[in-house]
């Protein structure tokens, strides 16, 4: 089963998007406000959400689970 958090992408045009979090590598502060996540060693994504948001997301949720079976 993986555990997902809701986070916003910026835009134009914002979106919402579901970060998978056993995918994520390291959580840092964006270069002119929000968040990025590490993915992968060249994979850093932006979000609108500040770092102590997505890091309570992380640890607190609310989480969107899926069931594979």
């Amino acid at each position: 089963m993986a555990d997902f958090i809701v986070l916003k992408r910026p835009g134009p045009p914002a979106r919402e998007v579901l970060v998978n979090l056993d995918e994520i590598l390291m959580v840092q502060p964006g270069q002119n406000s929000g968040s990025a996540i590490l993915f992968g060693k060249d994979h850093l994504v932006n979000f609108e959400e500040d770092l102590p948001t997505v890091i309570r997301r992380i640890q607190t949720g609310p989480y969107v689970r899926t069931d594979h079976g």
